[in-house]
């Protein structure tokens, strides 16, 4: 975690600016997706401007240059096919900052994916193009932010990371939402987020019914629901340890209630500890959504050094013909895999209760194992790799999931990617293998 970056002001008309990064700790891979600290809010004090013309003067620009490959035989749409499709495709984010000025900035990011041509095959994987399979670019972030000691505030088109709304970053488009955010901290330990969310872009917000493409900014429910309304509050009662409920009010869909007890228990330092968690989420549908239910769960991580292993369990409770949600992007579940999900799964149920007319409840369990190495080597240092196993199963059937993932910062800017998964699904009769690639440049 980075606590801030603090700010010296010089005699001339340049700032100076002196970054202190105090790094608490840090943990990577899928197995770690879940543990403390992924809903908190960095502070990064900005460069210092006298006027508004200065805020320009001193923008700085940043970015992630992405290199990508996929090759799978699944897509966005609900068309099972064993056709090999792949692709291959370069882009990334790029965007500027404008310096703080009375606490207020501009912040613009551009998102990128351009095929490359010359590398792909005729059946074109479509997970880094629009619906038509074409490149695309567009303005995915575009905001004001306001920040004091207490209060920081952002409007426009953002990213937000929170249980049922998040960037969910597995392809070359992360989801961003049009609307307005803020967080306050209250003490040291307490602190609370709002939110209005209207409308968002990205991977997960294709809709394979409508054709659109993961570039264009659509209404996060339907044309006529108004949005999702969110508030959280968040007590840190230890080191890395938290306990946060969050509530969201999404119009047309569902109000949903969220409690997480989640930490780490240091036994020997950061060599010896063990990564814990306790979820509970309460679903109530909203103009005959069909979005209803409960999902419990718990999870661990035991390390020791380098190596570590774990396992997670949820278990999805739906009336018949409804189904549990992740919301907008990956969802907080701690069973997710790579590709499956418990809500997925209790979604897929309740669409064939619907059709049939059956009268059983929709209930869903799930378990997600793994084991991994953190290197911390001089030779390998920044890398680590992970086998991860999981079982999805409702009175439907049973989905089997195995994800092997590499990680590895090889320098301050530069990032591999890996990740094999083998998809196996009784229920939707679907078996699938993806390769995912990904080679970032940070600057």
């Amino acid at each position: 975690m980075v606590d801030a970056i603090y700010l010296a002001q010089s005699s001339d008309t340049t700032p100076s600016v002196i970054e202190k990064k105090n790094v608490e700790f840090e943990q990577s891979g899928l197995i770690h997706s879940k543990v403390a600290g992924r809903f908190e809010i960095i502070q990064e004090l900005p460069k210092s401007a006298d006027s508004f013309n200065e805020m320009f003067d001193y923008a700085d620009v940043y970015g992630i240059i992405k290199l990508a490959y996929i090759d799978s035989a699944h897509k966005i749409s609900a068309t099972k096919s064993n056709e090999t499709k792949r692709a291959s495709s370069v882009g990334g984010e790029i965007g500027f900052s404008t310096a703080e000025y009375k606490g207020i900035r501009a912040n613009i990011t551009a998102y990128i994916s351009q095929n490359l041509n010359f590398l792909n095959h005729e059946n074109l994987n479509e997970d880094f193009l629009t619906a038509e399979q074409k490149s695309f670019i567009y303005l995915a972030e575009a905001n004001l932010e306001y920040a004091n000691e207490m209060v920081q505030a952002k409007v426009g088109r953002l990213k937000v990371e929170t249980p049922f709304a998040n960037s969910d970053d597995i392809r070359l488009a992360p989801n961003t939402f049009e609307g307005v955010w803020m967080n306050v901290d209250y003490t040291s330990q307490i602190h609370s987020q709002m939110m209005y969310l209207n409308r968002w872009a990205g991977y997960d917000s294709q809709d394979e019914e409508s054709l659109s493409s993961q570039n264009q900014f659509k209404k996060l429910v339907n044309e006529e629901s108004f949005g999702m309304l969110g508030v959280s509050l968040t007590y840190e009662f230890a080191k890395n340890s938290e306990l946060s409920f969050w509530y969201n009010y999404i119009d047309d869909m569902a109000s949903i209630a969220y409690a997480e007890l989640v930490g780490i228990y240091f036994i020997e330092g950061d060599a010896v500890h063990i990564d814990y968690g306790i979820q509970a989420s309460h679903a109530e549908e909203l103009n005959d959504s069909n979005v209803a239910g409960d999902v419990f769960g718990a999870m661990g991580i035991i390390h020791y050094k380098g190596a570590f292993v774990g396992g997670a369990y949820n278990i999805s409770l739906s009336d018949a013909g409804k189904y549990t949600t992740n919301g907008f992007g990956g969802g907080p579940n701690y069973t997710s895999l790579d590709e499956a999900t418990i809500s997925a799964i209790s979604q897929a149920r309740a669409s064939y209760q619907n059709e049939e007319s059956l009268s059983s409840n929709n209930n869903a369990e799930a378990f997600r194992i793994g084991a991994g190495y953190e290197f911390d080597t001089q030779s390998f240092e920044g890398l680590v790799i992970e086998a991860v196993y999981g079982e999805l199963y409702n009175d439907s059937g049973k989905i089997k999931e195995s994800d092997l993932i590499l990680s590895y910062d090889f320098s301050q800017r530069w990032n591999l990617q890996a990740t094999y998964t083998n998809y196996k699904s009784s229920c939707e009769k679907n078996t699938f293998d993806r390769t995912l690639v990904k080679l970032n440049y940070s600057f």
